[in-house]
């Protein structure tokens, strides 16, 4: 099955980058996207990164991690996004936007008639969060935040849906694993558990650092992910986390 995002196309076997235009209004910008498309039938992935200004570690582990895979290792189409969110990226804004002050994880799936930041999530769930088989957005600590690695997901009021959230969030292999009580609210992991997506929320990184050594985890985090998801198979770069993960309220 082809793969297609607007204009961007990749077929079977196929990796194919470049960007899209988003018009949000009082501007445009260009989502940079990766497409890979599997030899093999499989689930359709969405990765997310970039989604807050001055979170590095997930927009240098995904554009990684697109160099990485090669489609022949693939079961499925996978969808990446290194920087969701260009104004707040490129604006070296942390939480929100600098076009209107707006935190982006705060208003999905968006309205496409809003702010510059409401039609920035609605084009983002739009064009590569519905319609997906499984969605994983990336972040990291800030230059002002001290975090320590975790998973977020949701209980909803489906329990096949949450029993994939869960299963998803476990699957990343980090020792902190929280979940919410609801798919209310504005994350974009929420609003797609809303339209029944299994989605969760990863935080690897803190104080806006680049360090090598957190985008390797952060990568093998993802490929134990997409190991999960039936996307690739088991082999040695797939690193065993080493805590066993627990669920924190």
């Amino acid at each position: 099955m082809t793969l297609t995002i607007g204009p961007l196309r990749a077929e079977p076997g196929q990796k194919t980058r470049g960007t899209l235009p988003a018009d949000l209004g009082t501007t445009t910008v260009d989502v940079p996207l990766i497409l890979v498309n599997g030899s093999r039938p499989g689930p359709k992935i969405v990765i997310t990164g970039g989604v807050h200004g001055g979170e590095f570690i997930p927009v240098d582990a995904t554009t990684r991690l697109a160099g990485l895979l090669e489609p022949d290792e693939i079961a499925g189409r996978l969808v990446i996004c290194p920087v969701a969110n260009p104004p707040a990226v490129y604006g070296g804004r942390l939480n929100i936007s600098p076009l209107d002050g707006v935190n982006i994880n705060r208003v999905f799936p968006g309205d496409k008639d809003g702010g510059p930041t409401d039609r920035m999530a609605a084009w983002l769930f739009e064009h590569l969060i519905d319609g997906a088989d499984a969605y994983v957005d990336l972040h990291s600590g800030g230059i002002d935040q001290h975090l320590l690695d975790f998973v977020g997901y949701r209980l909803t009021d489906d329990a096949e849906l949450d029993a994939k959230n869960e299963a998803m969030a476990h699957a990343v292999g980090y020792e902190r694993v929280i979940f919410g009580t609801s798919a209310d609210g504005g994350n974009s992991h929420a609003a797609a558990n809303r339209q029944g997506i299994p989605a969760i929320l990863v935080e690897t990184g803190q104080l806006g650092d680049r360090d090598p050594a957190t985008v390797r985890r952060l990568i093998d985090a993802l490929y134990r992910i997409l190991h999960h998801l039936g996307a690739i198979e088991a082999s040695d770069h797939i690193k065993q986390p080493t805590v066993q993960p627990r669920d924190w309220i």
